[in-house]
């Protein structure tokens, strides 16, 4: 998503949308805030009328005028002030409402998005779309509610004027239309400007989280220097992407305020020509005057708007962009009934997968992978082992060929059927905000929580929870984890015995731990993957010495397969990969002949005790 241009659309188009999906269902609200849109409108248009009716009392010296005239003038600043608390109360009510909703939306979508749309993007920049860009749609529907209020009263405002002196009236009315133009070109300036502004926002925040993330190995390497030379040009861009929308919008309202002068120097000399021939009176002239006056501040805030809903737009094609990703992977029919599950036999056949960006991860993969077997992936780094393990999932589907389980397609596989069948246990074991039993929990949906503890324990994980201050209840916050890697291994290691899937996926799960770790680790995964089809990603060809299949990968290719001592005997990758983890390699052509997998003594190594007193240095 982050290389894409968002669909450009108009302001129609845009505010619409907005209008028939998000505000729509708060029409009564926004109808009473309406209503009290129009009663400020009057309540600011009467003031003039009113000081037109105590000029007229004083001027036929009416004594009654020292009592009613107060009192009218504040009788009209309480109406309009309760009337405006009252619609700004509930207008931001509404507001907050659709924010929050349109957050809502926003991260379900993200949650349900492809994952390869959802890489397309980093996540600082997504975020900034929860912030930036919501908070700029909120001001902008903000400032667009608010010039209907400008506009009412600048309406009531003219219709007073009207029945003073309808020809001055028209006359001004004129002038306040020449402005349209000129704010139009700021419109346009002001929108155009706000989409780069958007991007660089995002820009920033990646920059921001990419530099905070990284602070140990910036200062180890002595970046700073540099990391603050990018982020200065990152601010610098956006400061002058501000200025200039601080440019045009602030030329507005001069331009307001000008026309604004215009318009009351031209009543002030035609109110003096009329007057000379008696057509208005002193009333009457400091009734428009005072008309004038409440009429400008709303049109200056006209101006305003626009430039806001204009920035909006930029927004929301940004916001509309998101909603409207389409998902490629899409659900099947098949679900299993009750508590049936798979049997976990998985084929691949013919398959290719090539990613967004043009780069081909697997060529023409052939596999059988057999139910209840353990099968372990190596290669080197990019083979294309776990493009294998998105695919199973169906995080992506393949580009071509088929994989199947127990003879159906993936694809005709509900993807929430699909994923009940399979666990996985990866070297990133993630928490989620919650208690530790909360977060064993969310293997099976309604596990209870004797389930838990009992998941807790096959994993070895109940010993060190119980020295807990407040044992499975205690809190989990994922930004101050206190827990070691082994702990929250044994943690995801409990959530998948909980899950119970017959098709379990091991990415490296014991590739961060110490070697004390590793080994209690290496008995809950032994335990968890008795009778299950599993498949084990593994750079520690140690972990994987009796695997039913070993599968040799190179360049998104199969290039070999067979068990351990198949494959030593063979060599190749698997046996290039194995001498160098096991510091087997010869120094000298005469260690070479003595320790070569396939020359001399290699029957050596079909025996466990020979290969583990190698490994021992014995």
């Amino acid at each position: 998503m982050a290389e894409k241009n968002p669909k450009v659309l108009s302001a129609r188009d845009a505010y619409s949308r907005l209008w028939s999906e998000w505000l729509k269902e708060h029409s009564f609200g926004l109808a009473i805030t309406f209503v009290l849109m129009f009663l400020v409108a009057i309540s600011a248009a009467g003031y003039a009328k009113f000081i037109q009716i105590i000029i007229s009392a004083f001027e036929t010296n009416s004594a009654s005028v020292i009592w009613w005239g107060p009192v009218g003038i504040i009788s009209l600043a309480i109406i309009k002030g309760l009337s405006q608390y009252s619609q700004l109360l509930m207008q931001n009510r509404i507001l907050s409402r659709v924010q929050a909703n349109l957050q809502y939306k926003m991260f379900n979508s993200l949650v349900h998005m492809d994952l390869a749309n959802l890489l397309a993007e980093s996540p600082a920049a997504l975020a900034t779309r929860f912030s930036a860009d919501i908070e700029l749609i909120r001001g902008s529907t903000n400032s667009i509610l608010g010039s209907i209020t400008a506009i009412l009263t600048i309406i009531a405002t003219f219709g007073v004027m009207l029945s003073i002196d309808w020809t001055l009236t028209i006359s001004l009315i004129f002038i306040f239309l020449l402005a349209f133009g000129p704010v139009g070109i700021v419109g346009a300036k002001v929108r155009k400007i706000s989409v780069s502004t958007q991007k660089e926002i995002a820009h920033m925040t990646e920059t921001v989280n990419e530099g905070l993330a990284g602070i140990r190995m910036v200062r180890t390497y002595r970046l700073e220097k540099r990391l603050s030379e990018s982020a200065f040009a990152t601010f610098e861009r956006l400061f002058k992407l501000r200025l200039s929308i601080v440019k045009w919008q602030s030329s507005v309202s001069p331009l307001m305020e000008i026309l604004g002068a215009i318009a009351i120097g031209l009543l002030l000399l035609l109110v003096a020509l009329r007057m000379q021939v008696g057509a208005i009176d002193l009333a009457g002239f400091i009734g428009l005057l005072t008309a004038l006056g409440v009429a400008t501040n709303p049109a200056r805030k006209l101006g305003g708007a626009y430039a806001s809903a204009l920035q909006g737009i930029a927004a929301l094609e940004r916001v509309y962009e998101l909603f409207d990703t389409p998902n490629k992977i899409n659900d099947g029919s098949f679900s299993y009934s009750g508590n049936e599950k798979s049997k976990g036999n998985l084929i691949f056949s013919d398959v290719d997968f090539t990613y967004p960006d043009g780069y081909q991860a697997l060529h023409n993969i052939n596999l059988n992978i057999e139910a209840g077997k353990s099968y372990a992936f190596v290669g080197r780094s990019g083979a294309g082992k776990s493009t294998i393990f998105n695919l199973l999932s169906r995080l992506f589907d393949s580009t071509k060929g088929q994989i199947s389980l127990d003879g159906r397609s993936l694809l005709d596989y509900k993807v929430s059927t699909l994923r009940d069948q399979i666990s996985v246990v990866s070297q990133d074991s993630i928490l989620l905000t919650g208690t530790v039993l909360d977060n064993i929990g969310f293997g099976r949906e309604g596990a209870s929580r004797e389930d838990c503890i009992s998941a807790a324990k096959a994993a070895a994980a109940n010993t060190f929870i119980a020295k807990l201050k407040d044992g499975y209840d205690t809190k989990i916050d994922p930004s101050k984890i206190k827990f070691s890697g082994g702990e929250k291994q044994r943690l995801s290691i409990a959530r998948a015995i909980l899950r119970d899937s017959p098709i379990l996926l091991l990415d490296e799960p014991t590739s961060a731990l110490d070697a004390q770790s590793e080994n209690q680790i290496r008995k809950a995964l032994d335990e968890l993957s008795k009778n299950r089809t599993t498949l084990i990603i593994a750079h520690r060809l140690s972990t994987i010495l009796d695997a039913d299949q070993i599968i040799v990968m190179d360049q998104g290719k199969i290039v070999d397969q067979g068990t351990h001592a198949e494959l030593l005997e063979r060599g190749g990758i698997y046996a290039e990969l194995f001498n160098l983890q096991f510091d087997m390699s010869p120094k000298n052509t005469s260690e070479k002949r003595n320790r070569s997998f396939s020359g001399t003594n290699k029957s050596n190594w079909s025996n466990p005790l020979f290969r583990l007193s190698k490994f021992l240095g014995l």
